[in-house]
C-alpha cells in the first residue's frame, strides 16, 4: 500500500484510530459532545463502556474536528486530549501537571504569556488547579479537558481520594 493511500478494507485498525479519514459514523455522539461544551452552562461528559468499541477514537476524533461542530466562540475554547495512562498520573498533582502542560500545548503563542501564570503554582495542587481553572474563566477561556482512559487513576485510591472525584 502506497504511503497516504487508503486502506481496502476499513475494518482493519487496530488501537485508536488516527487517521481522520478512517473514522466514520458517530455524528450523534460527536454532535451530542459539542452541545455539552457550548450550552450556557457547559457540563461533564462520561463516555463509557467495553473495551474496544472506539471511545478513545471518538475522543481523538472530536478533539481534531470539534470546531466544526461548536462553530461560534471556538477561541473561548482549549480542547485538548489527554490520554492518561501514557502520562504521569500516579498522583493528583501528576495529573494537574500533566492536565496543565496539555492546556498550554494548545494556546496559541500570543495568547500564552497572560494564560501561564495561573499554571505556575507549585506544586499544582487541587487548590491551586481550582484557582487557574477560575482565573481563565475571567480571561474568557474554557479548558475542555478529553481524557482518555480515567479509569487507570483508579489504580491510585490512596494518591486520589474521594474529594477529587466531585
Amino acid at each position: 500500500m502506497a504511503s497516504g493511500a487508503m486502506p481496502s478494507n476499513p475494518f482493519v485498525a487496530a488501537g485508536m484510530i488516527e487517521d481522520p479519514r478512517l473514522f466514520v459514523g458517530r455524528q450523534d455522539e460527536l454532535n451530542a459532545i459539542a452541545s455539552r461544551i457550548k450550552g450556557d452552562q457547559p457540563t461533564s461528559i462520561n463516555i463509557v463502556g467495553e473495551k474496544h468499541i472506539g471511545k478513545s477514537s471518538l475522543l481523538y476524533y472530536f478533539v481534531r474536528t470539534w470546531e466544526q461542530r461548536v462553530l461560534q466562540n471556538t477561541n473561548r475554547y482549549v480542547v485538548v486530549y489527554l490520554p492518561l495512562r501514557g502520562v504521569d498520573c500516579q498522583t493528583e498533582t501528576g495529573f494537574y501537571d500533566a492536565v496543565a502542560e496539555g492546556l498550554l500545548n494548545h494556546v496559541p503563542g500570543w495568547q500564552q504569556r497572560s494564560l501561564q501564570n495561573p499554571w505556575k503554582s507549585k506544586p499544582l495542587n487541587r487548590q491551586a488547579f481550582s484557582d487557574a481553572v477560575k482565573e481563565w474563566k475571567q480571561q474568557g477561556k474554557l479548558p475542555v479537558l478529553c481524557l482518555d482512559d480515567f479509569e487507570s487513576l483508579l489504580k491510585y485510591p490512596d494518591k486520589f481520594d474521594n474529594g477529587f472525584y466531585p
